[in-house]
């Protein structure tokens, strides 16, 4: 008599069979829209656009946009190598938090990337989010963390239910079901940290200025309303030279290009978008 086929061990077989109620748990937690961004009758506050910029783009997308703010005001340059200065004796003042908190750390010249490494950067660009989480336009991290969270274990579901069949056997559900759950925790996973209401917001946003989409540095304050809502295609299109210049669309490179900064912090800050 052949051995019997051992059993689908119970906590495989339990999470397969959890993978879509989880999914469906993490989709109302990721995509239930909250409180509106305003109270009923009153009309949204008008967003400045680095704030624009991380509706689009998360961190990445504010800073940009503040890094453009301080180069159409003529605060700062690209240089050699795709990096930035700060043109000493330019005005600084009116500008956004963020373009002053980036200006404050130009005393040599470096990367667009390595910006969000300094605390004072940090703290003007959790402020800019913080702002946005508050009038329901961004997703809190608390609430990011979560939907993670439960997304995880979706995503665990389809490795160890493919070992567990290989090991025993087709167990009693169909393992094309749990990843194409697992699809669908991937998608919610990338999604930007917009709620609906950021996404309707940013769309309106888009549609209302569509001209923008022409503007050049004669008119710098489109120019930075482009950057902050159309993002790397305003960039390399409008803004083509300070772009490729200054490496704002690349990664830093690996090795530090000024050694001995002080006053950073190395945890390099990713962003969105």
């Amino acid at each position: 008599m052949p051995a019997p086929r051992p059993a689908v061990p119970g906590a495989v077989n339990a999470l397969a069979a959890a993978a879509w109620p989880l999914l469906l748990v993490a989709s109302a937690m990721r995509l239930w829209p909250g409180r509106r961004p305003s109270a009923r009758g009153q009309a949204p506050r008008p967003l400045s656009p680095v704030e624009m910029g991380m509706l689009r783009g998360g961190e990445r997308g504010a800073g940009q946009t503040a890094l453009v703010e301080l180069y159409l005001a003529g605060s700062v340059e690209a240089t050699w190598q795709r990096t930035v200065r700060r043109q000493e004796g330019a005005p600084s003042r009116g500008r956004s938090e963020l373009a002053r908190a980036q200006y404050g750390v130009l005393h040599v010249k470096r990367h667009p990337g390595r910006l969000r490494r300094f605390e004072r950067v940090q703290q003007a660009t959790e402020a800019v989010s913080h702002q946005l989480e508050r009038e329901g336009l961004l997703l809190s991290r608390r609430r990011l963390f979560a939907v993670r969270a439960v997304l995880l274990t979706v995503l665990a579901a389809p490795p160890l239910a493919a070992l567990a069949g290989l090991a025993t056997g087709p167990g009693p559900y169909p393992t094309y079901l749990v990843f194409l759950a697992d699809g669908f925790a991937l998608l919610l996973w990338m999604r930007p940290r917009r709620t609906r209401h950021g996404d309707v917001l940013l769309h309106r946003l888009r549609r209302e200025h569509a001209r923008v989409r022409q503007a050049s540095e004669r008119a710098p304050a489109e120019l930075l309303l482009s950057v902050a809502l159309f993002g790397a295609t305003a960039l390399r299109e409008q803004l083509p030279r300070f772009t490729a210049e200054s490496g704002l669309l690349t990664r830093p490179p690996r090795e530090p290009m000024d050694r001995g900064g002080g006053g950073s912090g190395e945890a390099f800050a990713s962003c969105g978008g």
